[in-house]
């Protein structure tokens, strides 16, 4: 099916970051989550089961099962208890459990590495040595507050795997409400205490990815588009996180993942129809960012990161219409705490200027005006830089100090000239004009709003581009790309009213335009291979 462009506004999304990684060339069978929102850096943390626990590592995708500790519901701590050991070595764990039965009253089983178990006690009256100290040793303890099991091993960590009478595959409690598929892990935490992991198959994963993306109630085109996004984007930036001992977060820092408990039957029929598909650019796995919402064009990867990505251009995004303006007041004083996190100090802030925008109607430029000097943030910095206000980071990059008048795209209006000596045609984003004129004035309602790329003016003798225009409040605008600049920046002094639309970087597929593209009758390859120029769906 034909995309059919016109004009559109918009609504609401998620944060991906673009970073490189290894280039894949299918999704992995499995992936390790680094389960951030419930538990990082955590002194302690709780897993829960209905049934007893089992314990066990992974050998490759292979998980071995060791045995069962004598609890449904354990805590998980770092241990710095000063242990004496035996120098008795169990090949299996339920050997060094029932050998607990000739020591002491003290004793409890460490795990040291796969098929190494031995003996610990607290008493040192007839044990062999004094165990090394260890500040990545796990202690794993009952609700009653029993040490059940220590662990001296980060590098193969034990996993626990529980079950629960609804579900008819293994399940793990993990915190006050969340349950996973696959195994939980426990591992060091970056500045102290530690982080839960759950190393799942990357289609468990995806469903408990797909809802929390997207509402499940949407057309099942969009979530397979959606799905096959967040397995792309899994694939991508499958080793973006393993200097801490996991492939992903559970975050909008990756892609939000919730277990089991967010997991809807319509989404995860959409995963099991597109099952390992993934978009491909020149034979590996693209990175197929997304965010909520556009504002009616997409972005440009160079003009929010930085680099240019061939797949991640800006185009418009015609069937993206559920979305409302939104609008932010933000002080001086908060601005001058911006500008206090930045490190930077411009004296008292007395206005802020928009320097210039981007094709797509983004901010690509910001300056901030002070009695002391100015301060300059550019690309995606010109969003994030009021994280420091009260209502933090802005929703998009696309807006301006004065209200959008009727549409946020520019309307593009022809006036023929006094004679006719030939034919004149107009290309915009929607569609051809011919005409039957000689003189056009192209004018733009907003002077730094969105041009779908470049718009042609070809006449019997020449082609005249947009980049030669000067509109109608004699600003000349230059357009390079997706960067649009103006030598009459728009500024305001005192407090500041935002006026916005969009959610998110806006690169990639929008999730509300993928819905409105599937309303509208496209299948979710169609809408993939929109978004992401050259990429097919395999």
């Amino acid at each position: 099916m034909r995309l059919n462009q016109h004009k559109i506004i918009t609504l609401v999304g998620v944060l991906v970051l673009t970073i490189p990684t290894i280039l894949q060339a299918k999704a992995p069978e499995s992936i390790r989550i680094g389960l951030e929102s419930v538990y990082k850096d955590a002194a302690t943390i709780q897993i829960k089961s209905e049934e007893s626990i089992a314990i066990g590592y992974f050998e490759g995708e292979k998980w071995i099962k060791e045995g069962y500790l004598d609890s449904s519901d354990i805590s998980v701590s770092l241990d710095s208890t000063t242990y004496y050991g035996y120098k008795e070595v169990y090949n299996e764990f339920e050997d060094a459990y029932k050998a607990l039965e000739i020591y002491d009253d003290e004793a409890v089983v460490a795990y040291i590495e796969p098929g190494k178990y031995q003996i610990y006690t607290t008493d040192d009256f007839d044990a062999d040595y004094k165990v090394s100290s260890n500040n990545k040793r796990i202690g794993i303890k009952s609700t009653k507050g029993e040490v059940l099991l220590v662990s001296e091993n980060d590098e193969q960590p034990l996993g626990f795997r529980g079950g629960y009478s609804q579900y008819n595959f293994p399940a793990t409690g993990v915190g006050a409400n969340r349950i996973y598929r696959g195994v939980i892990e426990v591992v060091n935490g970056q500045s102290k205490g530690l982080t839960a992991v759950n190393q799942v198959n990357m289609e468990d994963y995806l469903y408990g990815v797909v809802p929390c993306e997207v509402s499940a109630s949407w057309h099942v085109e969009s979530l397979k588009a959606q799905a096959v996004a967040a397995r792309s984007m899994a694939t991508f930036q499958y080793n973006r996180f393993v200097s801490r001992g996991y492939n992903l977060v559970d975050t909008t820092t990756s892609q939000v993942y919730r277990g089991i408990t967010s997991e809807d039957k319509r989404t995860t029929a959409a995963v099991d129809a597109t099952a390992g598909e993934v978009a491909m650019y020149n034979g590996a796995v693209a990175e197929t960012v997304y965010s909520a919402s556009s504002g009616g064009y997409t972005a440009d990867a160079k003009y929010v990161w930085g680099n240019s990505v061939p797949y991640l251009v800006a185009k418009p995004d015609p069937y993206e219409t559920d979305h409302v303006p939104w609008t932010r007041q933000i002080t001086l004083k908060e601005i001058e705490k911006c500008v206090a996190n930045a490190g930077k100090d411009v004296g008292t802030v007395e206005g802020v200027r928009i320097d210039s925008y981007s094709q797509s109607g983004r901010v690509n430029s910001l300056t901030i005006l002070g009695t002391k000097g100015e301060y300059t943030v550019t690309k995606e910095n010109t969003r994030t830089f009021f994280n420091g206000s009260n209502d933090g980071s802005l929703k998009s990059r696309m807006y301006q100090f004065v209200p959008y008048s009727g549409s946020n795209t520019p309307n593009v209006s022809i006036k023929p000239g006094t004679s006719s000596t030939g034919k004149a045609t107009i290309i915009t984003s929607d569609g051809t004009v011919e005409m039957d004129i000689e003189g056009l004035w192209i004018e733009t309602e907003v002077t730094y709003s969105k041009v779908a790329d470049t718009v042609y003016i070809q006449s019997a003798d020449e082609i005249i581009t947009s980049d030669t225009f000067t509109s109608s409040s004699g600003n000349k605008v230059e357009i390079d790309g997706d960067y649009t600049s103006s030598s009459k920046p728009a500024t305001v002094y005192g407090d500041l009213t935002i006026y916005g639309y969009g959610y998110g970087h806006g690169v990639g597929m929008s999730q509300y335009g993928a819905k409105g593209m599937a309303e509208a009758g496209f299948t979710y390859k169609e809408i993939i291979e929109y978004y992401y120029d050259g990429v097919k769906v395999q």
